[in-house]
């Protein structure tokens, strides 16, 4: 990706290298940005000429986080991460009277302006990381076709949430890549792909049976409307990848590193796999 047009997706912030390192390991799950004179137009969608970012507008942010930002680079002194945004919340700090940009900002819990803050919720993209085929047939999950509906239509930034079952859980790491693979009905296929949000963790199989299965939460992106044709149909998976068993096989099945790249090739031919999350913005 050209280095003009990566500016759209991301932006960067200054930490330290323990910071870093907290956000690789998950131990920090949020990065706070201060909107300011500097970054507003990195940040917001077209803000508005007419008024500073700072304008309270009785308690309601006047403005809207870029849509199109998708990642957030960390830097330290001697480390750096890349991470996903996963989730945004803006919230008020510092509460005054705006005077002027040239007059120096006095809190005043009464003031009429704001100086707003964004919580980023993100997970590590690591240079590491492996992928995994989840599975999901609706006739028989405990995640329906209806479910599947109330996800997409309740959708922010282009994502949803979930918890799923992982058979190589022994592999898995918060921020690996996952593809969702369809089964079981006339429109078998990759439907969406995402991030795994946790690392595995034990609970009780959904689907009623006894036995403890371990699960992650994950966060889908990239997602095929109810009814369509999947993204990458088991027609085109069979014919790319044929030694492996698309049709048959457990939920969280770790691919292997050819398979991988061969898939984000089918994902998409001529970007390569760090598009598998900048998707929808990608002409």
């Amino acid at each position: 990706m050209e280095e003009d047009v990566f500016k759209d997706y991301a932006i960067c912030v200054e930490l330290d290298d323990e910071e870093v390192e907290q956000i690789r390991d998950g131990r920090i799950t949020q990065i706070g940005v201060e909107i300011n004179e500097d970054n507003q137009f990195r940040l917001l969608e077209s803000p508005d000429s007419n008024h500073s970012c700072f304008f309270y507008n009785h308690g309601i942010f006047p403005y809207q986080i870029k849509k199109t930002l998708d990642f957030i680079g960390v830097n330290g002194e001697h480390d750096c991460c890349f991470t996903k945004i996963v989730g945004v919340e803006v919230v008020p700090g510092t509460r005054f009277h705006y005077e002027g940009s040239d007059v120096p900002i006095t809190e005043d819990p009464n003031g009429d302006s704001c100086v707003w803050e964004v919580h980023f919720e993100v997970v590590p993209v690591l240079q590491d990381t492996r992928c995994f085929l989840m599975r999901w047939d609706p006739a028989i999950s405990s995640f329906t076709e209806k479910d599947y509906e109330v996800c997409v239509e309740n959708m922010e930034r282009g994502m949803f949430r979930l918890d799923w079952s992982i058979f190589d859980w022994q592999e898995a790491k918060r921020g690996d890549f996952f593809y969702m693979m369809r089964t079981g009905d006339e429109q078998p296929g990759i439907v969406f792909n995402g991030l795994l949000l946790s690392d595995p963790y034990p609970m009780e199989d959904l689907t009623g049976n006894a036995e403890r299965k371990m699960y992650v939460d994950v966060v889908c992106m990239n997602v095929s409307e109810p009814g369509e044709t999947p993204q990458i149909p088991l027609r085109e998976l069979q014919a790319a990848i044929p030694d492996f068993d698309w049709e048959k096989g457990h939920s969280g099945v770790l691919l292997s590193s050819d398979a991988t790249d061969r898939l984000a090739e089918l994902w998409h031919p001529d970007q390569g796999l760090v598009n598998l999350f900048t998707d929808p913005y990608v002409n």
